[in-house]
């Protein structure tokens, strides 16, 4: 049994030992340190269009200090956080790496380091930030060979010279100049905390960009200066309450960065892809080569910011944000993802669903005119109810009988509705899914109205398969990555993929031009040809425009990051009018296009203004009140009050009871934010509704609400039968 024992023992360090010695061997000479010292040498850049910088930290940021000319209150501080027994360990921390074992196993994954500043140095000079076990044993092997060539104050000087701050700044000297405008030998208490709280996550704490959290990491260094006797409670309540100033020319001389919400984006996207931290995605050389064009960048963030200040919303919570994608390709060429990336660095392109209220609309006609319904199709513009729920228009009146053309123009609630109660909401959402919307949609007919939440992203890349002869395309920002010796790490391929067929296509091109020319988004207009649909939520919380022309489609999200109202805020007001201050001076230089429609069903303009009581729809035919109201004369159709171009008609609206576009207000979703107060949901018949599609990217819940016709209205109310999904009343009904 003792031999049995020992043989074990003896093959385990074998094991051990062959282990150690293939993940040692080939590392550097640490001797070179002490020659050549640290400077880096490679920084990651990123070009737009033409090859056009981007994104570019400088590596001449990087100076050397002795320990001498840099603050104590530093060393202190960055000793109190990163490693209290720095002066008694032999490179490796024995307590702290039992510590680590101890989390990483009860959390199944690497969560904890346990690295010593002697281990980071090694890591940060000689090593990848790759975590595996491989790269631990070269780290305290390197660290160890270190400590028996340098002197604690040497690799605590080397340290603080080549780690990296955050916003380029590679060292010390860098940091204190970038952040404080000062060198480190001047550095405060409070100053020295920050600085001394970034090494963990750079991005997180970055006082330019998020100030709150990195106010929050410098009190708990300064605890930490408590805890080791460097300042008493007094100093650490008086300090702690020390407002945060920083270098306000900081960010300009630290990186160039051209469209900071887009590159957050790409980012995110190349460290992801390669598995990089951000230190690693920094200095690891690499060129990102993308597709934003910085003169559409620059026109979409000035449209974006002036036309909000002439809609007087110039508050911080007060945002909008735009995405403009080239159809043919997919390529995305501007991206704004709110006013001011310096103020809010939320994402509002890609991380914000919202509600897209009657914007929604396009795919439920997109589904009709697939399934043969014709733009000439007649319903009756009436009140209806669906168990507690009786939808209304937004100008709270009923317009009689029109055409589906019509109705989509002016953004009819009750025409959407019927037909989509014909279609079946399962129908549309397939469709939705097809042409690319990534969300999760509720199956019953609130969906038409804007039900269920979406990221500007999402809708307008879906949208734009209209742009693109039915063709998805998904939009992307990477054209290629090569590494820092000219290998082509990745390049993109699109993938295509037809799911409209071009009558389709073309009849909702038909129709869709006629939103700008004669319905909502007349202020979206800009003297070539445009198609387009306006979108606006419950009580104006969300307000939206998506457009195209045939070259390019731009989306246009306008709302309060807090998801209050805006008063009297629409579709084709504000989002309109950023859409054309955009998309007006980047197409200027380019001749005008027509969409190419010549496989449009049986359109006429006519359809947009009047109606042929012989086309209306079967299941209105069928129905005793619109029998009933056959035998009376016609009645005249009312257009709603549509949005009007405020430079053309004068200042925007601002009074809630103003009729404004053909809009139902639906319930609203932000990201992050939390959603309006509960309201129960709308019964829709014996079979639960139930959503299909991916998993919302918030957690939010919708609720609905429900508007009751106004007392003294004698309309006779249509009761629309429960949905089902697994029965349609109306499936056998023929199609014209």
């Amino acid at each position: 049994m003792a031999r049995f024992f020992w043989t074990v023992l003896i093959l385990a360090a074998l094991c051990i030992g062959g282990y150690f010695y293939w993940a040692v061997r080939g590392l550097p000479s640490v001797s070179a340190i002490i020659r050549e010292g640290v400077n880096p040498s490679k920084w990651t850049q990123v070009f737009g269009r033409g090859n056009v910088p981007i994104l570019s930290y400088g590596k001449y940021f990087h100076k050397e200090v002795s320990l001498t000319q840099i603050s104590p209150h530093l060393t202190d501080a960055l000793l109190a956080t990163e490693d209290r027994r720095f002066y008694s360990h032999f490179g490796v921390d024995v307590i702290s790496i039992g510590r680590a074992i101890f989390m990483d196993l009860a959390q199944r994954k690497f969560v904890e380091g346990g690295s010593t500043l002697t281990q980071q140095l090694a890591r940060n000079v000689f090593l990848s930030n790759e975590k595996s076990i491989k790269r631990k044993v070269q780290e305290a092997f390197l660290a160890v060979k270190l400590e028996q060539t340098l002197s604690k104050k040497k690799i605590l000087e080397l340290y603080l010279n080549n780690i990296y701050f955050g916003e380029g700044a590679y060292g010390i000297h860098a940091a204190s100049e970038i952040y404080f405008n000062k060198p480190p030998a001047n550095l405060t208490i409070p100053e020295a905390a920050l600085l001394a709280g970034l090494p963990q996550a750079p991005s997180r704490y970055d006082p330019f960009l998020n100030p709150t959290a990195a106010v929050k990491r410098r009190n708990e260094v300064l605890a930490n200066l408590l805890e080791i006797g460097k300042i008493n409670r007094e100093e650490l309540v008086r300090l702690q309450k020390s407002a945060l100033t920083l270098n306000p020319l900081g960010q300009q001389i630290s990186t160039a960065n051209r469209a900071p919400f887009f590159n957050q984006f790409v980012m995110t996207q190349v460290r992801q892809l390669f598995n990089q931290d951000e230190q690693a995605f920094w200095q690891s050389g690499m060129k990102v080569y993308t597709t934003l064009d910085v003169q559409a960048q620059a026109l979409a963030s000035k449209a974006v910011k002036s036309q909000s200040l002439i809609y007087g919303r110039a508050g911080r919570g007060q945002q909008a944000a735009l995405v403009s994608i080239e159809a043919s390709t997919g390529a995305i060429l501007a991206y704004v993802g709110g006013k001011d990336f310096g103020v809010s660095q939320f994402d509002r392109v890609n991380s914000a669903v919202r509600s897209p209220g009657s914007l929604f609309k396009i795919f439920t006609y997109t589904t009709a005119i697939e399934k043969g319904y014709l733009p000439n199709r007649v319903y009756l513009d009436e009140p209806i109810q669906a168990g507690d729920w009786r939808p209304r228009n937004f100008d709270g009146r009923y317009h009689g009988y029109m055409t589906i053309a019509q109705a989509l123009i002016h953004s009819n609630n009750i025409v959407a509705i019927k037909v989509m109660r014909e279609l079946t909401p399962r129908s549309v959402i397939e469709t939705a899914h097809r042409m690319g919307l990534n969300a999760q949609l509720d199956d019953d007919l609130t969906l038409t109205l804007g039900s269920s939440g979406v990221t500007l992203m999402d809708i307008a890349s879906a949208i734009g398969v209209l742009d693109n002869r039915g063709i998805l395309l998904e939009p992307y920002a990477i054209e290629k990555i090569v590494t820092s010796d000219g290998t082509l790490a990745y390049e993109h391929y699109p993938m295509t993929t037809q799911v409209l067929d071009r009558e389709t296509v073309d009849t909702m091109l038909a129709m869709m031009q006629g939103v700008v020319q004669n319905g909502t988004a007349r202020a979206a207009a800009i003297g070539r040809p445009v198609a387009g649909k306006t979108g606006t939520s419950d009580d104006h919380r969300d307000s939206w425009f998506v457009g195209f022309t045939p070259e390019i489609i731009t989306g246009v999200w306008v709302g309060n990051d807090d998801n209050t109202s805006m008063p009297g805020m629409t579709g084709g007001s504000l989002p309109a009018a950023i859409w054309a201050a955009y998309m007006r001076p980047y197409m200027a230089n380019r001749a005008p296009q027509n969409f190419d429609t010549q496989f449009a069903r049986h359109f006429s303009p006519q359809d947009f203004i009047s109606y042929n009581l012989d086309n209306l729809s079967e299941y209105e035919a069928n129905n005793p009140l619109a029998i009933g109201a056959r035998s009376l004369p016609a009645p005249t159709p009312v257009s709603p009050q549509l949005d009007l171009d405020p430079a053309v008609e004068g200042p925007p609206l601002t009074s809630p009871e103003e009729p404004f576009e053909g809009e139902h207000p639906a319930p609203a979703l932000e990201g992050g934010h939390g959603a309006g107060p509960p309201v129960p949901p709308v019964p829709m018949g014996p079979v639960a509704p139930q959503a299909y599609g991916p998993p919302p990217r918030s957690a939010d819940p919708y609720h609905r609400s429900s508007y009751p016709i106004p007392p003294g209205d004698t309309h006779q109310v249509l009761q629309l039968p429960p949905t089902s999904p697994s029965r349609n009343p109306y499936a056998g009904a023929s199609r014209p």
